[in-house]
């Protein structure tokens, strides 16, 4: 990583391609930088300027989408759409980060909210902690990976299924509890782990909660 670039609060894809290319020795193209952020080993954000949008919805009784204007970077939640975008055609992009209410207030919350925009290059950003993570996993240094046993899967996923429960997460739903826990994972101050681990870990809850025999 560039020492100017290390210090940086986040990169530019100009930026995260020179640093990955110079670290993995590989022609890496933004292409190839947004589909490893797809499979879950990098996150990209945006630095969107007067977007607006509506907030996520949990399903519950009088919970309504809210007005919305983005108030600094945002984390993208799902890359698919930016990596598919095509110049001059707004996608829509699942969003998490700071907005301002379209109120009288506004009040400056943090929400996951949805917003309809025209992708482009220099919109998009990259921490360089990221960068270098992903250099470490393309070039083979990949952190040993912990078998659990039969009756360790099956506390991990009871624990799972109880903090589920009283979160309100619906475990057969893993990319929908995704997007609530990347929200309160800042929050938190612990790294959420990729989509896929989050739905492998739901699934092996689901399986292990009983049957409700009233049901």
């Amino acid at each position: 990583m560039r020492p100017d670039h290390a210090h940086l609060s986040f990169l530019t894809v100009t930026q995260a391609l020179e640093n990955l290319r110079a670290m993995t020795k590989l022609p890496m193209t933004e292409e190839d930088l947004l589909s490893q952020c797809e499979q879950g080993h990098c996150t990209a954000y945006s630095r969107l300027i007067g977007a607006q949008g509506l907030t996520q919805v949990s399903g519950e009784p009088g919970d309504e989408p809210e007005s919305v204007w983005e108030a600094g970077v945002q984390k993208i939640l799902d890359i698919q759409p930016v990596r598919l975008a095509q110049a001059g055609v707004p996608v829509s992009l699942t969003l998490a980060g700071p907005v301002f209410r379209d109120d009288d207030s506004f009040e400056e919350v943090t929400r996951v909210w949805h917003a309809l925009v025209d992708v482009k290059s220099g919109d998009l950003a990259f921490r360089p902690s990221d960068i270098a993570a992903l250099a470490e996993i393309i070039n083979g240094v990949i952190p040993e990976t912990y078998d659990l046993n039969t009756k360790e899967k099956a506390s991990v996923s009871a624990i799972i299924a109880v903090l589920a429960h009283l979160a309100g997460l619906n475990v057969g739903k893993p990319y929908a509890a995704y997007e609530v826990l990347s929200t309160a994972a800042p929050l938190a101050r612990v790294a959420l782990p990729s989509k896929g681990t989050i739905k492998k870990f739901f699934d092996m809850a689901a399986i292990s909660i009983v049957p409700d025999p009233t049901k």
